[in-house]
């Protein structure tokens, strides 16, 4: 918490001396040092650090890894935002299991790729504070892969198969606008549901059958999804 207390410091002292107002809006009649909001023809870069980075952080058995969620904006008007955000993450999870009594480890491992296509609308016309909500269409994929090795490699096997994912989500957000632009800090909640589509899986066996895993690996099921994100949002003009 301090570590990341002092960054916080660090880059809002770096902003109260930077010149790099963008808006031409009306000053806000505060005396504290806050920025005019984002205007039509603004653009943003958002970086979102989300709630699924954290979830499998104190899990041994479970190596995750992720960027965070940008997104890229621009202000069609005062009050209408269009937004395009990527999210990458992978996962693997290991676990030791038996197979005709032979002891060995098998591990599954989760790729994926998304894509969130969005639009937003800001109510508050205030200079410091921002209330919005909005829509978005996550699509993107990835791939799963099970492998297990028993007594050594005198049983080995693996399946791989490919991930398909479209859906509708919906967010509400808040944000502050700090140091005269153009930084804005703030957090978001979200949630949507996707169809997933996963392919027939390729099995590559030497000697037994994952059979378990290829169930897993070949179907087309609807899924719920949420998320919270804290954010961080650069404003500029081109």
């Amino acid at each position: 918490m301090k570590k990341l207390a002092l960054i916080l410091c660090v880059c809002l002292g770096g902003s109260l001396f930077a010149q790099a107002q963008i808006s031409t809006g009306e000053s806000t009649a505060q005396t504290i040092r806050t920025g005019n909001r984002a205007e039509k023809g603004d653009f943003g870069l958002y970086l979102g650090a989300t709630t699924s980075m954290f979830k499998n952080i104190a899990d041994e058995d479970v190596s995750y890894s992720a960027m965070p969620l940008l997104n890229f904006k621009y202000m069609l008007s005062d009050k209408v935002e269009a937004r395009l955000g990527l999210e990458w993450w992978s996962k693997t999870d290991s676990e030791k299991d038996v197979y005709e009594d032979k002891s060995g480890i098998s591990s599954k491992r989760e790729t994926s790729i998304m894509f969130y296509p969005g639009i937003a609308y800001h109510f508050n016309r205030s200079n410091i504070l921002d209330v919005y909500i909005g829509a978005e269409l996550p699509i993107g994929g990835g791939a799963n892969a099970t492998k297990a090795k028993y007594d050594g490699e005198e049983l080995e096997g693996s399946i791989t198969s490919n991930r398909f994912e479209i859906g509708l989500g919906a967010f509400v957000g808040l944000q502050a606008y700090i140091c005269n632009l153009p930084l804005a800090v703030g957090v978001e909640y979200g949630f949507n549901v996707r169809n997933c589509h996963v392919s027939n899986g390729i099995l590559d066996a030497d000697g037994f059958k994952i059979e378990r895993q290829i169930e897993d690996h070949s179907s087309n099921r609807f899924k719920l999804g949420n998320q919270a994100r804290l954010t961080l949002t650069y404003f500029f003009k081109l």
